[in-house]
């Protein structure tokens, strides 16, 4: 269950938020399209991405890291104490189970400069260790860290080379459960680029 959760919920969780981010702030879309146009030059459309296009994905990789930060699809972790702590007059005690939560971490302002604003620059350089931590940290980071971010990356090239889309309803609320749900689903309506190109010839 923990396999099932961790390597499908938490990426398709971020790729909808980067779906309902692309469709609603054009400068983004633009730089995302611009780099994996070029990535995709002197390439067939069914033809692989390798290691290399998709360390290319620069920028494409930064609006994922502050979307990640913004919104970590994973609300908490919980660890176990393994020797007597005090945090800020606080005694924990060794063998407690502690609840831990990334969004705390990212929305901290004392870290992260004007944390309610989406901003990929933040992550031209690394951020100091342990303050971003969407997939853990230390010893315990999530295994599965580079095969998620290989996901994503192919998904978005796919997305912005092959598709145009816009959101049936723009506003779209959503909850945690405990993970981000769309109240409607984000339903979006997807055109193929080549029917685009097809209609504006016509």
């Amino acid at each position: 269950m923990a396999v099932m959760v961790g390597g499908y919920h938490t990426t398709s969780v971020l790729v909808s938020f980067l779906i309902r981010l692309l469709a609603t702030n054009k400068p983004i879309y633009t730089n995302i399209l611009q780099e994996q146009e070029e990535i995709s030059k002197g390439k067939s459309v069914e033809e692989a991405l390798t290691w290399e296009d998709l360390t290319k994905m620069k920028y494409t990789w930064r609006v994922a890291s502050e979307m990640l930060r913004m919104y970590s699809p994973v609300p908490m972790f919980f660890r176990q104490v393994v020797q007597d702590i005090e945090y800020e007059g606080y005694l924990i005690p060794k063998g407690w189970q502690v609840m831990w939560s990334p969004c705390i971490t990212h929305w901290d302002d004392g870290i992260f400069q004007n944390p309610t604003m989406f901003d990929p620059s933040r992550f031209e350089k690394s951020p100091p260790p342990f303050s971003y931590i969407p997939f853990g940290g230390g010893s315990r980071i999530c295994p599965g860290i580079e095969f998620a971010k290989m996901q994503i990356l192919a998904m978005i090239h796919r997305l912005v080379t092959q598709f145009t889309w816009e959101l049936v309803k723009k506003d779209e609320s959503f909850k945690r459960d405990p993970m981000q749900v769309f109240d409607h689903g984000l339903l979006a309506r997807f055109t193929p680029i080549k029917e685009t190109s097809a209609s504006s010839k016509a």
